[in-house]
């Protein structure tokens, strides 16, 4: 069974992995892997891919049960024993922009934000595997070491904006979106190169009233126009903007 121990940035815990240990890529296999929107942003950047490749090649999706949001996964190779598709025998192929999940290993971030609270409330647990040898290694760390070593800050700055939609939602009391907002979710989050081309066509900043400086940022700046996606979607879905355009 898996063992999980919370944590603060100041505990201390005892993990190294390193292509000379048993277990080496055994973590990286069988995973019901989530991408976050900035893990596929930086994935299909490395990839060269536009993000509707990276999607149809790469991913699945679903609507998630607990958040009633859309959900996309990491699709493993069925032919491989489940291997992640980005994995070689000498280990990550996309380490430098690897997931921010597999970044922080053998750590998860849990985040929540209570009403009224501008910032995350956070805290950690350390995942045990029973096939990890990593953590019979000497090398030591606090949390804020390891991520300061795996440099996860981004990955957790922009992961943090999905908080305000999750908690928009359950403030709403809505349990579900209709199709149509879930398609507008995964296009504005996950599928940015189709995004882009809509926010231009639609001209949707005037619904979302945006500097001009930022709205030419928005052409080339994937970081940028995601921050742009995550907002237009809390006002689209849950602040009452109206539709000016016609099928938007």
């Amino acid at each position: 069974m898996i063992h999980f121990q919370k944590l603060s940035l100041d505990d201390t815990f005892h993990f190294f992995c390193h292509p000379g240990i048993e277990c080496f890529k055994r973590c990286c296999r069988d995973l019901n892997q989530c991408l976050t929107p900035y893990d596929i942003l930086r994935l299909k950047k490395r990839l060269k891919l536009s993000s509707g490749e990276f999607l149809k090649r790469y991913t699945t999706h679903h609507i998630g049960p607990a958040s009633g949001l859309p959900v996309v996964t990491l699709k493993m190779l069925a032919h491989e024993n489940l291997n992640c598709p980005f994995v070689s025998k000498a280990g990550c192929t996309v380490y430098a922009d690897r997931p921010g999940s597999c970044r922080i290993y053998p750590l998860a971030r849990i985040t929540q934000r209570k009403p009224n609270q501008h910032t995350c409330e956070e805290f950690y647990i350390i995942i045990k595997e029973p096939h990890c040898l990593g953590f019979q290694e000497s090398k030591a760390w606090t949390v804020k070491e390891w991520k300061q070593d795996q440099a996860v800050a981004l990955y957790d700055e922009m992961n943090d904006l999905l908080m305000d939609i999750i908690s928009l939602k359950n403030r709403s009391g809505r349990r579900r979106l209709t199709h149509r907002e879930n398609e507008l979710f995964y296009l504005a989050c996950y599928d940015l190169d189709r995004f882009r081309g809509l926010v231009f066509e639609k001209r949707l900043w005037k619904t979302h009233p945006i500097e001009e400086e930022v709205i030419k940022a928005l052409e080339e700046d994937d970081v940028a126009l995601m921050r742009f996606g995550i907002e237009w979607i809390k006002g689209r879905l849950f602040g009452g903007i109206k539709d000016h355009h016609k099928g938007i």
